[in-house]
């Protein structure tokens, strides 16, 4: 056995009390009880005391559960044991004696530097490592560098003799050329840069797996979860800390070994393992079998879920993955397997599983294509700008059986170029097959109204539809430019520009005044938030009033300002507080519209139709009828609405919807009879059928024949009109 052992520290051993704790300064000197609230001076071991309820130094705690108190007395039990084992070195080096023999075997002398190790004889048992800084280890960027000061926080670039400040590990993201924190160093050679730089990847992504020089030398490590048993030992072989290696050893030596190291450990005792780091844990672990639990040693629901949310956190996973039905099949096989799984590594994933899955998947696809001869496909064309103000084109084709994603390309030097968006439009619709395609759906500007209008020239099966979306944003965009509407949003956003530009005062808002809800808030589309915003502040301006009236705001140094003074008058003013009421009563009929169209199941495209007209109707009677109040509004809608109100899809798909058509109110415009007869001459080539379907909409219309049966009668409104 070695002479010198590191300190449980050193190895990754994080001690129990932490787990009751929470550290309130840079040293951990005081700790936070997460029980009582109370906060300790004198570290982790005075905390020990607090929860162990020992008296003298420290007040007990009495909200902590009685496991948790037991679990501290026995921890520092364990403590007060190791104090006394230290006292006689004799007694230690004896009891550390792994000889097979009494007689004394001369050592030969091992190169620590040069190995980074501590070895013992015969090679069965290896103890934790020391730090390599400890066993005489030189970063390599010691060779390019000349340190400046004794502390060696300046060190001088041989190259470009630029002296860096921040030791050695910002002197290498200088050689390295890492931007972010210090300048480039643009004369070191080549092969420097790329050592240095694969140097940094090494402290970035954590310690490194130190695998051993030799193949008998693996790292002597004890875990502390009890998924890896409850004794350190496992028949005849201790459990390794490098690739869960297990060493050979003798069982009554073992045995010893882990009596003496629980001697040892702080906070330990005879039912405890020691605890790795969460980092170790996290990065050098590997799949075991665990041993069932049974009675006490079950693990609660809160561990469980606490793990979940652990792997989701570090793996950085967003949270909507949990709604995902495969996340839900995969727990409930797990525990339907039991506790001898043992998890998949990184290469069976990547392997012969993926390859499986992708083979699932192209049947699926398969499938799910062949389903478009029969229903029809809609190709979408999804325009958005990323960060760096690309304009990129998301390709998805939609059907009853979901949305398959296409292709994505970066249309920037396109977007306005009618010519080059029709080309890019056809080319999906060849690749989909022109027979299945029913309609391409992009946005509503001018060049790609120009395009769609290119593609249905040439494609005559197909329709170019305009998006719903969209076309009603450009509504409230033209909304915003009316008068008196943009006068309520231009002093709208004063009032949250000011309040949000002022921590002070933002802060004294949300805990005073609004509880502490924000008063941005985000909408569906660009410029529906600009209402969404006003209809936030008329919501809150009670408070906002209160707040502009209180001492508090008196005294600030904030309404003494011009720019205070203006807001506050606004904030004051009843007339402005009437006239964003008025804009959003005005406003609201189209927002709910987009809200039903915006949503993950969006509005059938068979109550657009419907619902656009009776927005317009609301409008309308919100001004009274007055032409010259109502009129502006109505101009916007018809500027944008035209080619969606008028498409021959929207208006045949609400004619052939039976809880519309069958409905008092139904809309027996002139142009969606008009609308039908186009849909089924465009979408119908052979004439033979084109005639039936005319003759069976007079049938439809009046509720005779198979449209008349007490079946269809009873599903008009219950039934999606794309099954009946």
């Amino acid at each position: 056995m070695v002479d010198g052992m590191t300190s449980l520290r050193s190895t990754g051993f994080v001690d129990p009390g932490w787990d009751h704790g929470i550290p309130q300064d840079e040293k951990k000197k005081k700790v936070k009880c997460i029980h009582c609230g109370k906060i300790v001076s004198g570290g982790i071991y005075r905390l020990k005391q607090h929860l162990a309820r020992i008296s003298g130094e420290v007040t007990y705690c009495k909200k902590a559960p009685e496991d948790v108190y037991l679990q501290m007395k026995e921890n520092l039990e364990g403590c007060r044991f190791v104090k006394r084992q230290r006292q006689s070195e004799d007694e230690e080096h004896a009891s550390l004696d792994f000889h097979s023999n009494d007689d004394d075997e001369e050592e030969e002398p091992i190169d620590y530097k040069s190995k980074g190790k501590q070895v013992v004889d015969n090679k069965n048992m290896v103890m934790s490592l020391a730090p390599l800084r400890s066993l005489g280890y030189v970063d390599p960027g010691w060779e390019h560098g000349v340190a400046q000061d004794e502390r060696k926080k300046k060190v001088k670039c041989n190259y470009c003799e630029k002296i860096v400040s921040g030791g050695i590990n910002r002197f290498k993201q200088h050689l390295a050329r890492i931007p972010g924190e210090v300048a480039s160093c643009k004369k070191a050679p080549e092969d420097v840069y790329l050592r240095m730089k694969e140097n940094m990847k090494w402290h970035r992504t954590g310690r490194r797996n130190r695998q051993p020089e030799v193949k008998e030398v693996s790292s002597f490590y004890m875990h502390s979860d009890s998924e890896y048993g409850e004794d350190i030992q496992e028949g005849n072989f201790v459990i390794g800390r490098n690739k869960g290696l297990l060493v050979p050893g003798d069982s009554s030596l073992s045995k010893d070994v882990r009596k003496r190291f629980r001697g040892r450990s702080p906070g330990i005792g005879p039912e405890r393992q020691l605890k790795r780091s969460r980092l170790d844990y996290a990065s050098q672990c590997t799949p075991k079998q665990v041993k069932p639990k049974t009675g006490s040693n079950k693990v609660s629901r809160k561990e469980v879920v606490s793990a979940i949310c652990k792997f989701f956190y570090h793996a950085a996973i967003p949270s909507n993955v949990a709604s995902s039905p495969y996340f839900h099949k995969m727990l409930d096989l797990v525990g339907q397997y039991g506790q001898e799984l043992m998890t998949p590594s990184s290469q069976v994933i990547s392997g012969p599983f993926l390859l499986d899955e992708i083979g699932t998947f192209k049947e699926y696809l398969a499938e799910y294509r062949a389903s478009w001869a029969i229903t029809g496909c809609t190709v979408m064309a999804d325009s958005w700008k990323d960060s760096e103000d690309r304009t990129l084109i998301n390709f998805l084709v939609s059907c009853p059986r979901g949305v398959y994603f296409v292709s994505s390309i970066d249309a920037t030097d396109i977007v306005e170029d009618a010519a080059s968006l029709f080309k890019l439009l056809d080319e999906v619709v060849e690749e989909m097959g022109e027979e299945n395609v029913v309609q391409v759906i992009t946005e509503n500007s001018t060049s790609y109204k120009s395009a769609g209008k290119m593609l249905e020239e040439k494609r005559r099966k197909l329709f170019w539809t305009p998006c719903a979306a969209y076309s009603i944003d450009r509504m409230l965009e033209d909304f915003m430019k009316i008068r008196w509407v943009a006068e309520c949003i231009d002093k709208g956003k004063k009032v949250t520009k000011f309040i949000y530009n002022r921590a002070w005062l933002l802060n004294l808002m949300k805990r005073d005044f609004t509880d502490g809800r924000e008063l941005l808030k985000p909408g569906f589309t660009r410029f529906s938030t600009s209402f969404a915003t006003l209809q936030s502040l008329l919501i809150h301006r009670i408070g906002l009033k209160r707040m502009f009236q209180s001492n508090k705001w008196l005294s600030s140094r904030f309404a003494k300002s011009e720019e205070g003074n203006e807001v506050e008058k606004i904030v004051l003013n009843s007339t402005f507080w009437k006239k964003v009421l008025y804009v959003i009563k005005s406003v609201d009929p189209m927002l709910q519209v987009l809200q039903r169209v915006d949503t993950d199941e969006g509005l059938p495209m068979s109550s657009i139709y419907h619902d656009m007209y009776r927005a317009k109707l609301e409008i309308k009677a919100v001004h009274g009828d007055d032409m010259r109040k109502f009129g502006p509004f109505w101009d916007a809608i018809d500027d944008h609405g035209s080619s969606l109100f008028h498409h021959p899809f929207y208006v045949a798909a609400y004619f052939l919807n039976p809880s519309y058509r069958y409905r008092p109110d139904f809309l027996a415009h002139p142009e969606v009879m008009r609308g039908v007869n186009e849909c089924i001459v465009r979408l119908e080539p052979d004439n033979g059928r084109r005639i039936a379907a005319s003759m069976q909409i007079s049938d439809f219309v009046t509720g005779k024949a198979d449209f008349g049966t007490e079946l269809a009668i009873s599903t008009r409104v219950q039934l999606d009109p794309g099954i009946i």
